[in-house]
C-alpha cells in the first residue's frame, strides 16, 4: 500500500513540473506568460510562422511537405506519401524535417530554448537542433542513384546497314 501511494504522489509530481502549452488569441502560452504570437499552426493550415511580440518579425516558419509516392505503400499509407514538416530559422538560412504535429514541434523549440529572452533565435541552440535532426527526408529524396549519372540522348539517329556517301555540300 505504501508504494502505491509513494507512486502516485510521484506521478502527480511529476505533472507539476509539466509546462503547459495554450495557443490563444493568436499567442503561444507557456505556464500561462505570452512566449511568442503565431499565425496558422491549425488543423488544415499548411503552414505555421511564429513571430516575436515587440515588433511583430517573423522568426520560425513550419511549413508540410508532402511527396506523392516516395514511400511504399501499405495498408495504411495506400498513396504511398511521404509527409514531414520543415522548421526554417528564418535569418539564419537554416532548416530541420521533423515527422511531428505543429504543437509538438512548437513544444520542441520551445524546449531547446531556440529563442532567447529578446525573442532572437539562439544560432548554438539553433546549430544543435540541425545536428540532432537534420534534414534526412530532403536528403533522402534528393540522394542520386547511388552516385551515377543517367545521360539519355534522343538525338542519335539510327544506325542504317551499308556506305553513308555525301555528295555535295
Amino acid at each position: 500500500m505504501r508504494q502505491l501511494v509513494l507512486i502516485v504522489f510521484l506521478f502527480f509530481s511529476f505533472l507539476s513540473f509539466a509546462q503547459k502549452f495554450k495557443y490563444k488569441n493568436q499567442e503561444v502560452l507557456v505556464d500561462g506568460n505570452v512566449w511568442l504570437k503565431y499565425d496558422g499552426c491549425g488543423g488544415f493550415n499548411t503552414f505555421c510562422s511564429l513571430t516575436n511580440t515587440t515588433n511583430g518579425d517573423e522568426i520560425l516558419f513550419i511549413k508540410i511537405i508532402r511527396v506523392s509516392g516516395a514511400e511504399p505503400r501499405t495498408s495504411s499509407n495506400t498513396s504511398g506519401d511521404l509527409v514531414y514538416c520543415e522548421v526554417s530559422f528564418l535569418g539564419l538560412g537554416k532548416k530541420i524535417e521533423l515527422q511531428k504535429t505543429y504543437k509538438s514541434i512548437v513544444e520542441l523549440l520551445y524546449k531547446s530554448k531556440v529563442v532567447n529572452d529578446d525573442q532572437t533565435l539562439n544560432e548554438d541552440k539553433v546549430n544543435l537542433l540541425i545536428e540532432k535532426y537534420g534534414t534526412e527526408f530532403s536528403d533522402r529524396l534528393n540522394k542520386s542513384n547511388n552516385g551515377q549519372t543517367i545521360i539519355i540522348n534522343n538525338n542519335q539517329e539510327p544506325k542504317r546497314s551499308g556506305v553513308n556517301i555525301n555528295i555535295g555540300g
